[in-house]
C-alpha cells in the first residue's frame, strides 16, 4: 500500500546495498512538512504534490468522520490539510487540533485507505493551527 520515506530507503539497502539518504531538507521534519515526494493520485482521480511530514505516533485515518484505515509513525507523505472544526482530532496527551491532512494509510481497503489523518499526530503544529509547510485542501 503506502510507501513511507524510511521504507523506500530500506527497500534501496536491500535491494542495491547502497545506503539510501534521506531527502534534502529532511531535517526540517521537526518544524513542518518538507520535500517534494512526488504526484499522488487518490481514488477520485485528483492529482496532488505530497510533502513529508513527521508524524511522531501512528494512528487511524478517517474518512466520513470514521476509521477506515491505519497510518505508521514516521516520516509519510501527505498532499493537504483541512480544518473540521466540529470534528477535533482525538486528544494525545495535551495536544488538540481540528486540522487533518489527507494521506493514504499503511492498511485499509476502503476508498483504497485514503483519507484524513489527525495533525495532533505530526511535528510541528501547534494547537489548533495548521501544519507548516502543508497547503489547504
Amino acid at each position: 500500500m503506502k510507501r513511507t520515506l524510511a521504507s523506500l530507503g530500506a527497500a534501496a539497502v536491500l535491494a542495491t546495498g547502497a545506503v539510501a539518504l534521506a531527502p534534502a531538507g529532511a531535517s526540517a521534519a521537526p518544524s513542518g512538512c518538507w520535500g517534494n515526494a512526488g504526484t499522488k493520485t487518490d481514488p477520485e482521480g485528483r492529482t496532488y504534490t505530497a510533502r513529508y511530514c513527521h508524524n511522531y505516533q501512528g494512528g487511524n485515518v478517517y474518512l466520513y468522520r470514521r476509521p477506515i484505515g491505519y497510518l505508521n509513525a514516521g516520516d509519510n507523505w501527505f498532499v493537504c490539510q483541512t480544518k473540521v472544526p466540529d470534528f477535533p482530532n482525538p486528544p494525545v496527551g495535551d495536544a488538540r487540533n481540528d486540522w487533518w491532512l489527507y494521506t493514504q494509510g499503511d492498511t485499509g481497503s476502503e476508498h483504497n485507505a485514503w483519507g484524513y489523518f489527525p495533525a495532533n499526530k505530526v511535528s510541528g503544529g501547534n494547537d489548533y493551527d495548521p501544519i507548516p509547510g502543508l497547503p489547504a485542501c
